[in-house]
């Protein structure tokens, strides 16, 4: 008989095991991805921010002319696939879920330049010329 009710008490720990993790579990699936939704949103925002101060440097630099120029630093996220700089605008092409999506600023200067694609903080040197503002990391 005592083997049974070690059995039982036995079983019965096992059942509330199981019913805790029925609920824990799915929690679990859903902060992950809300945690992994939210560091690609975060990083989303960074290349906007990145690419609207250049922008607003290089418009800057552009209303003071020729031979203005300024060195900032910015930071190029994760998750950028391209980053190009074509006529008035700045855009980084982000893989993003699922998919791509761009990011981009757009300036009142002519631009011309590259700009890095690999994660890390680099040094940008805005510089205005005759033909508009020339962009090109340092």
């Amino acid at each position: 008989m005592s083997f049974l009710k070690k059995a039982q008490v036995a079983f019965e720990y096992l059942m509330i095991f199981g019913i805790v993790l029925g609920f824990a579990i799915p929690v679990w699936i859903y902060v992950s991805n809300l945690q992994a939704q939210t560091g690609t949103d975060m990083c989303l925002s960074y290349a906007k921010n990145t690419a609207n101060q250049i922008a607003d440097t290089a418009d800057l630099v552009y209303s003071q002319g020729s031979p203005a120029k300024v060195r900032i630093k910015v930071y190029i996220p994760k998750h950028v696939v391209s980053a190009n700089i074509t006529g008035r605008e700045i855009n980084f092409n982000m893989s993003y879920m699922d998919g791509y999506t761009d990011v981009f600023a757009t300036s009142m200067a002519p631009l011309n330049g590259t700009l890095p694609n690999l994660e890390g903080v680099y040094w940008i040197e805005i510089e205005a010329t005759d033909s508009g503002v020339d962009i090109t990391p340092v």
